[in-house]
């Protein structure tokens, strides 16, 4: 929490909490995607809370905003300059676009070309769908089911409120009440939309009603990143108030926020507690002073961290073959989502699987996404 980096014309202050928190998210996710993909060892009738991990990504998208406006928000508080706005999508699009399109074309030659698998494609690799995940479009509906490397579907989303960002900080700055007012309402209408409201189906089977929650990816999923995204940024307004950051700064005030989460989740309220809670650990991870942040400015929890971005797009290569006919030994039950086995034997798995992805991701970062990152700010920004 004290260190600073040089990220733009001046210097933050390093959030190092939120990399933490950034790395168990990550891990989260992979494990919901495990138990979607390759093995259900936890029933949804004895707890709901790695079907509802799907969340995670909610807690990034809040995440995101708050570093956004954390770090940029003086880039535009007066206008919008032509530098200011060239410098941030820059670095904006090295931080996200490399190792995505890198993991696309990566599984494109896989399935393509080094396998058999493509031959029929199935209903997830469809040929046609690969411009618009290309092109940053597969969470605008340009899609009929999410497609090719599935977790991609919230850079789309990410990207959208990327490009939203500097108009909403410079009105932020400028006439802070009625932004505030405005933004609220729409992360009340755009959930609720999304929950109650927008015609959903089900991409698999459309005669199984789709739940009253947030889990929308490739159709609407830019409405569900940028209410997230709005989210981090007004709990970033209250973050820059002492009494906030002092109520929310306590250890017990992080774990029984922890532990509201897990039983929202295990129990599966509305998702909208879930994401309201969210926003809470964000304001109280980065607010702590105690053990908490102790904890997370550990290597281990700073690794995970750091190497959090490929450990979510490089997942899908350990999950590929299972979308075409392999299934773990002790497996019953056919199905995305349906591969049941039992609970010892899936945690092995599972632990092994989050292991080999830790590897994977760890290579992907030093020899891909840090690179590419750098090389894109060297050439194209300031």
């Amino acid at each position: 929490m004290n260190q600073t980096t040089q990220i733009t014309t001046h210097k933050v202050e390093y959030l190092s909490s939120l990399t933490a928190l950034r790395g168990i998210a990550a891990l989260l996710v992979a494990v919901f995607h495990f138990e979607m993909a390759v093995a259900r060892f936890v029933p949804a009738a004895q707890s709901m809370f790695f079907e509802k991990c799907y969340l995670m990504v909610d807690l990034f998208f809040i995440m995101s905003g708050f570093i956004m406006l954390h770090v940029y928000s003086s880039e535009f508080k007066n206008n919008i300059q032509a530098k200011s706005l060239k410098n941030f999508l820059v670095a904006r699009f090295a931080r996200v676009y490399p190792l995505h399109l890198f993991s696309l074309l990566l599984l494109i030659v896989i399935v393509r070309w080094l396998t058999d698998w493509g031959n029929p494609p199935i209903l997830l690799e469809q040929p046609a769908d690969i411009l618009p995940n290309i092109f940053l479009l597969h969470s605008f509906g340009f899609t009929k089911i999410y497609s090719w490397n599935i977790p991609s579907w919230s850079i789309s989303a990410e990207w959208a409120a990327y490009l939203l960002f500097p108009i909403i900080a410079l009105c932020m700055n400028k006439k802070k009440a009625i932004t505030v007012i405005l933004l609220a309402l729409f992360i009340v209408v755009a959930y609720y939309s999304i929950m109650y409201l927008l015609p959903r189906k089900n991409p698999i089977n459309p005669a199984i009603p789709v739940p009253h929650n947030l889990n929308t990816t490739f159709d609407y999923g830019y409405i569900r990143g940028i209410a997230g995204f709005i989210t981090g940024l007004l709990v970033y307004l209250l973050y820059e108030l002492r009494a906030f950051r002092k109520a929310f700064s306590s250890d017990i005030v992080c774990l029984l926020i922890i532990l509201a989460i897990t039983l929202s989740m295990h129990f599966a309220l509305n998702d909208s507690l879930t994401v309201l809670l969210f926003a809470m650990l964000v304001l109280s991870f980065t607010a702590n002073n105690g053990r908490i942040a102790k904890f997370c400015n550990r290597k281990i929890p700073q690794f995970l961290g750091d190497i959090s971005y490929s450990v979510y797009l490089m997942q899908i290569f350990l999950q590929e073959p299972f979308s075409h006919g392999i299934y773990l030994p002790g497996i019953t039950g056919i199905g995305r989502g349906k591969q049941n086995i039992d609970f010892s034997s899936g945690v092995l798995y599972c632990i092994t699987y989050l292991i080999l992805l830790i590897m994977i991701s760890y290579i992907s970062y030093q020899w891909v996404e840090r690179p590419s990152r750098r090389f894109i700010n060297r050439i194209w920004g300031k």
